[in-house]
């Protein structure tokens, strides 16, 4: 009687140790196959010690806090729109493809701004709302020509690309569906999303 109750703690305690040492050798296996890969991804891929040097490609979407601006940004609006403020920057994909980010400039008495970038930093084009009644003749008869069955809103955004040229972007609507339409001074479509 003294050796069954001996023997049977003695049998639990030691399946309980197997047990362990089996999961511990596991977990020892698993640490070293990512100790392994980790070592092997380094070698693929070269260190990477300056994160402001690196030039992300794609864009977290919606809101970009402004401290997370490409090197550039803030540079390029200090130069070019002295007074202005920065105020709040969003991707914001470009008609033709591609992603962008858009910043939202003020400056008291002038009107806001809102300016294009690529990821990288290259500045793209300047955005001015508009009132939809300054609209070129040629672009108003292309709206009736080409988007009859859609309805324009009140503004027009007066868009100069980094070349100086001038275009202009119509958000219009059926419904439940929306596109913006881009338009030369004379009235072509440039794009259309």
């Amino acid at each position: 009687m003294n050796f069954k109750k001996i023997t049977l703690p003695l049998m639990a305690l030691a399946l309980s140790f197997t047990i362990v040492s089996c999961d511990s050798e596991k977990n020892e296996k698993n640490e070293k196959e990512e100790a392994t890969e980790t070592t092997q991804q380094e070698k693929k891929e070269p260190e990477k010690t300056d994160t402001t040097s690196v030039v992300t490609t794609t864009l977290p979407a919606g809101e970009i806090t402004l401290d997370r601006l490409p090197a550039g940004i803030s540079e390029f609006v200090k130069q070019n729109h002295p007074g202005y403020a920065l105020v709040k920057a969003v991707s914001d994909p470009l008609c033709q493809g591609g992603e962008a980010i858009d910043v939202a400039i003020v400056k008291t008495g002038a009107p806001n701004l809102s300016l294009i970038f690529k990821p990288d930093g290259t500045y793209v084009q300047q955005e001015e709302d508009l009132p939809l009644t300054t609209a070129t003749i040629k672009i108003k008869n292309a709206l009736k020509a080409k988007y009859s069955d859609y309805s324009a809103g009140t503004q027009i955004e007066k868009l100069i690309l980094a070349n100086n040229s001038v275009q202009y972007l119509v958000d219009l609507s059926k419904g439940a569906v929306t596109k913006e339409v881009i338009f030369t001074t004379d009235g072509n479509v440039v794009c259309e999303k």
